[in-house]
């Protein structure tokens, strides 16, 4: 909640505000709103229906302290003391994690309309070839291909659906402390169950609590499940572990397989629209990325010596300063 007088002058912000703007109360108070514009047209439609003597309502863009733009939904009106307009307050709820997450939906929803589209071809392909041979190797071996293709379409499409339905599930739920310990050893514990063949390791877990949601989860999955899917080893190993760096901690996910070119983290993350749709089966690692960015969290992949890729992830402590707040710069090496 921000008061502000009749100049638009910032006259005092509650708590609430503080977290939502990064700016300290004092850093505040004396400055013209337009300090926390992230869009000058919405700003300008504010003031001008104030003027007016009505209240306004709608939905706005916000540039923080740090830089960041997060998005609300709120509204603001004149205080009338005796007739006269002594100032406004305004009262926003911050909206950026559901307007995150709509976002991945849609991306989630384009890449499985690609990729049905690309590997029904295939398998029609291969279906062709086989009609047009009788009891030949090679025809067989396209009827293969075909039922290949057709355990892809369906493996992917349950899997985009089970990631909408969890986005879905998560658009009004709120980030909260969690126990990091709790949801690492019961995520590994799923692990060594769903993949036998890996050897699969959890190192020592720091009493901490991070700032997540349920969807905390689904991210270590599919770290886990990125590091034994695409091993080429017979036996892969995948190691867990968690640096605690007094205000965020570091998980990081060791495995030995093929590794990864560092160049192409944005790739890999599914950062690049157009990458994301030519390489679908990066569908966990896309979600991923967009499930810790809603945390003001950061994902990266390492080097993994002597072979193999790690992959990271930072997240906040859920502390009383720490919780909500934005923070000014990444920090991702040790």
């Amino acid at each position: 909640m921000l008061l502000y007088d009749l100049n638009f002058i910032i006259n005092d912000v509650n708590r609430a505000g503080e977290v939502f703007t990064g700016y300290a109360r004092d850093e505040l108070v004396g400055e013209p709103v337009s300090i926390i514009a992230g869009d000058t047209e919405t700003v300008d439609d504010i003031i001008e229906t104030l003027v007016r003597g009505e209240p306004w309502r709608g939905d706005f863009a916000l540039q923080t302290k740090f830089g960041t733009r997060v998005y609300g939904r709120g509204s603001t009106a004149p205080i009338v003391v005796d007739g006269k307009t002594k100032g406004y307050v305004a009262v926003f709820v911050d909206t950026t994690k559901q307007q995150r997450y709509a976002s991945t939906s849609r991306v989630l929803s384009r890449l499985l309309r690609h990729d049905l589209r690309n590997e029904l071809n295939l398998m029609y392909g291969y279906i062709d070839r086989a009609a047009t041979k009788t009891d030949d190797p090679d025809a067989l071996a396209s009827l293969r291909k075909a039922r290949q293709q057709v355990e892809q379409i369906v493996g992917r499409s349950d899997q985009v659906r089970d990631l909408r339905d969890l986005l879905e599930q998560s658009y009004d739920a709120e980030s909260r402390p969690v126990r990091l310990a709790e949801v690492l050893e019961e995520r590994v514990v799923a692990a060594r169950k769903q993949f036998p063949e890996a050897d699969i390791s959890l190192g020592q877990i720091p009493g901490v609590r991070v700032y997540a949601d349920d969807l905390l989860s689904a991210a270590f999955d599919a770290l886990i499940e990125n590091a034994v899917v695409h091993n080429d080893k017979e036996v892969p190993e995948v190691e867990v572990d968690v640096l605690d760096r007094q205000t965020d901690v570091v998980v990081r996910v060791r495995d030995n397989g093929p590794g990864v070119p560092l160049e192409q983290e944005d790739l890999i993350f599914g950062r690049e629209d157009v990458d994301v749709v030519h390489h679908g089966t990066g569908l966990g690692l896309f979600l991923v990325d967009s499930i810790v960015s809603n945390y003001d969290g950061t994902a990266w992949v390492e080097e993994n010596e002597p072979e193999g890729a790690t992959f990271a992830i930072r997240l906040q402590h859920a502390s009383d300063t720490a919780v909500g707040e934005n923070v000014s710069e990444p920090i991702r090496e040790d």
